[in-house]
This record gives structure tokens, sequence and C-alpha cells, in this order.
């Protein structure tokens, strides 16, 4: 024998069964292992999936309050002019059926000319 050469000894019984026990464990493992990751890939796509569909769900949710607040607003604009209409109308009653009698002469010529002004305006929407 060489004394730069050194001899691996031979592996017992024993420790030849202990290694494959090991390796055994290993290739065990691997499989569970790659099992979860699956898993979780799986959920984590899930879990996904629903956080889109739930962005989506407010995202409609949103546009349906949007789309109902501008109706509202619509219809409010519409409300406050019929009021500015019926006001008007009102005004113009008053007017027409102002009583001059008692009125100076400045008065009575301000309520004709008003009185001229809306019978010209309910003519021309309503001509005969």
């Amino acid at each position: 024998m060489n004394s730069g050469e050194t001899l691996e000894r031979p592996i017992g019984k024993k420790a030849e069964k202990e290694k494959l026990k090991k390796r055994k464990n290993c290739d065990d493992v691997v499989p569970i292992l790659s099992s979860q990751l699956d898993e979780i890939q799986k959920e984590k796509r899930r879990m996904h999936e629903e956080k889109n569909e739930s962005m989506r769900i407010v995202l409609e949710e949103r546009r349906e309050l949007m789309r109902i607040a501008s109706e509202e607003r619509r219809e409010l604009i519409r409300i406050k002019e019929e009021k500015n209409k019926v006001e008007k109308r009102k005004v113009n009653d008053e007017i027409m059926m102002k009583d001059t009698r008692t009125m100076d002469p400045e008065q009575k010529e301000y309520i004709r000319l008003r009185y001229l002004e809306i019978l010209e305006r309910l003519r021309s929407k309503f001509p005969s």
C-alpha cells in the first residue's frame, strides 16, 4: 500500500440502511411538498380571481350609484324648473289681477307694460 493512498472502508449494513432510509424519506417528501406547492398556487389563483370579481362588483355598484345620482340630479333640476315656472306664473297672475285704481301714473304704467309683456308672451306661446 502506498502511504499517499487512503483506503475507504466499505459501508456497513446498518449505515447503508440508514442512508437508504434518509433517501427514501427525501423521495417521499418531494411529492408531498410539490403537491402542497400546487395547492398553494391554486389557492393564490382562486384568491386573485375572487379579488378581481370583488373589484368588478364594486365598480359595477359604483357605476350604478353614479347613474342613480345623475338621474336624481336631473329630476331635481326638472323639479326646480317646474317650481320656477309655477312661481313665475303666480307672479304674472298677480300682475294681471292687480287693481291699479289707487296707483300713481308711473305705477300704473309699469303694471300696464308688464301686463302687455305677459299677454305678448302668452300669445306667442299659444297662437290662435
